[in-house]
């Protein structure tokens, strides 16, 4: 059985938030090397315990006296408790989005070329960073807290250590927003003329074995390509029914060996068949 690879932040499900959120993280148990694929960049505060940080390139071992800034990516992640069996965090996680949207706000000049390409950074905790943990910690048993509020809190935190360490966090923010995912599976798959391809012929496209291809295509678009290219073809159906044109016209150019497969995928998603769904809309 292999070990679970944990999917940050969605496992901590945050309702509909999308470009920030926030979780109290508590536990008594320690644990090692835990496979954790952050989906966006987050900033770790650690309160209790001690935490080991590993990308395949470096290892680092951190206490309660520093601050973990790192970028969306893959890390194995070992959390050791304390004596008292106490282990506790606070993440700020944040999208490439918001993070793109604060330097245009901000009006911030980011180095051309950054000095370290590091996905993630320590930096030591002072007086206005411990305050800024219990400003957080105030929150942490409130119901509902905003999305806007906590891009506020994240400007926040992210000017001062700009101030403060500014080289790092430069180079931070520009290797994270230049880290693009797979451009060559982007570029072919958002070719509307292979959205009848096979993922074997996707594969042979992306110069990739079949395993790679399907790994890779999940990191980016988060479902399997069986699941992308059925959604597409049902967006495209919709757009064409829209437009006064038959099943019979469509189900053939969707990829569909006859009118009858097409209309049973068709049902399968919508609940009712192309023809019913013409007359509804």
């Amino acid at each position: 059985m292999t070990d679970p690879i944990f999917i940050m932040p969605d496992d901590f499900k945050f309702s509909s938030f999308t470009d920030t959120g926030i979780y109290f993280y508590r536990t008594n148990k320690s644990s090692n090397n835990n496979k954790v694929h952050f989906k966006q960049n987050v900033i770790c505060f650690l309160l209790e315990g001690n935490k080991v940080v590993s990308n395949g390139k470096r290892t680092k071992s951190f206490g309660n006296d520093k601050v973990l800034l790192l970028q969306a990516s893959n890390v194995l992640m070992t959390e050791k408790t304390t004596v008292n069996n106490a282990y506790k965090m606070i993440l700020m996680f944040f999208s490439n989005d918001f993070l793109s949207r604060f330097v245009e706000n901000k009006k911030l000049l980011l180095e051309k070329k950054p000095k370290n390409n590091f996905n993630f950074s320590l930096l030591m905790k002072d007086n206005y960073i411990s305050n800024f943990e219990d400003s957080l910690l105030f929150f942490e048993n409130k119901p509902l807290i905003s999305e806007h509020f906590i891009a506020t809190k994240l400007e926040e935190i992210l000017l001062y250590l700009i101030e403060r360490e500014r080289p790092v966090l430069t180079d931070f923010i520009h290797t994270a927003l230049q880290s693009v995912p797979s451009p060559e599976i982007i570029e072919v798959i958002k070719n509307p003329a292979n959205i009848n391809l096979t993922v074997e012929e996707l594969a042979f496209l992306c110069s990739m074995s079949i395993s790679t291809f399907k790994r890779k295509f999940a990191e980016i678009y988060n479902t399997s390509p069986k699941k992308y290219f059925i959604e597409q073809k049902m967006k495209q159906a919709v757009y064409w029914l829209r437009q006064n044109k038959r099943p019979s016209e469509i189900y053939y150019e969707l990829g569909y060996e006859n009118l009858s497969a097409f209309s049973n995928e068709f049902k399968k998603c919508f609940g009712v068949s192309p023809s019913t769904y013409i007359l509804q809309n």
